[in-house]
């Protein structure tokens, strides 16, 4: 195929002096178009290798070199595997601490599992749970950790509901006050349906198990026995904590007088009591 000047258009021949682009073009120019000198003629004939047009090297051309293109490529690959590289490393750190976290999940959910067969040994020794039931179960205890239940508090007789949690909110807080410092409810509900005579509990709800330890700890140094309030509990553990009580009861009435009942993790326990005094033997 025939090869023409990329100014002129006239034919390339072995007897008209001209040279190729090494540039993007990669196209030939006859010397003579190049309007250069004999010297400067010699010079760039000397230099094939690296000689670029100024259609590819002009200031007024948008065109750059294969070796300016590929420069820029490697220089962005180099940028696009650091950037992979510290995605990837970023990734395997948030996998792990992930796993790190799911592993503290099921060594709390072991626990709780443990906890759960124990607090049910005597109650439903019949009843075999299955895994499904056992994380409901845990899930519930973990929710109504959060909350507390307080007794005897009268029920507002205002007539909207906003203005009856109102009036609940204000009855917590003068319980409260003079116990200590404590953080306000997230919420407050009334259990049950509302029947004449009847006060119903009133459920409170906080952030968090911690701010219910300190009320379930005011008890200790409440003046008024009137109000009390008491864990919020699933129906497993009352149930198990009714069947203690019962045996508690029982062995009282057989005469056995050094037992106590005690609350650990709000589930009762029967224990001996520290000090017991044998009455038959006083003088």
């Amino acid at each position: 195929m025939p090869v023409s000047c990329n100014n002129c258009e006239g034919a390339i021949t072995p007897t008209t002096p001209s040279i190729k682009c090494s540039g993007v073009c990669k196209k030939y120019l006859h010397l003579k178009c190049l309007g250069v000198t004999e010297a400067e003629s010699a010079d760039i004939i000397s230099d094939k290798s690296s000689w670029i047009c100024p259609k590819c090297s002009g200031p007024a051309s948008n065109m750059i070199s294969a070796e300016r293109i590929e420069e820029i490529i490697k220089k962005q690959l180099i940028i696009m595997q650091n950037e992979l590289k510290m995605s990837i490393d970023s990734n395997f750190k948030n996998i792990m601490d992930r796993l790190t976290v799911v592993e503290n999940d099921v060594r709390v959910i072991q626990e709780e599992w443990k906890e759960f067969k124990d607090s049910n040994n005597n109650c439903n020794r019949d009843n075999i749970y299955d895994l499904n039931s056992v994380v409901l179960e845990i899930e519930e205890r973990k929710l109504r950790s959060a909350n507390v239940l307080l007794f005897n508090i009268a029920e507002s007789t205002a007539s909207s509901i906003a203005q009856k949690i109102e009036d609940d909110l204000k009855q917590v807080a003068s319980i409260l006050a003079p116990l200590g410092s404590f953080p306000k409810p997230n919420k407050v509900i009334r259990l049950g349906n509302s029947k004449p005579n009847v006060v119903r509990p009133l459920k409170i709800i906080y952030d968090n198990e911690a701010s219910v330890k300190d009320v379930l700890r005011s008890n200790k140094i409440n003046p008024n026995r009137k109000y009390h309030f008491r864990p919020d509990l699933t129906k497993i553990q009352r149930d198990y904590n009714n069947k203690v009580r019962d045996e508690f009861h029982d062995r009282l009435s057989k005469g056995e007088s050094d037992v106590a009942l005690k609350y650990k993790e709000n589930l009762l326990h029967i224990t001996k009591k520290r000090f017991s005094v044998d009455l038959s033997k006083k003088q």
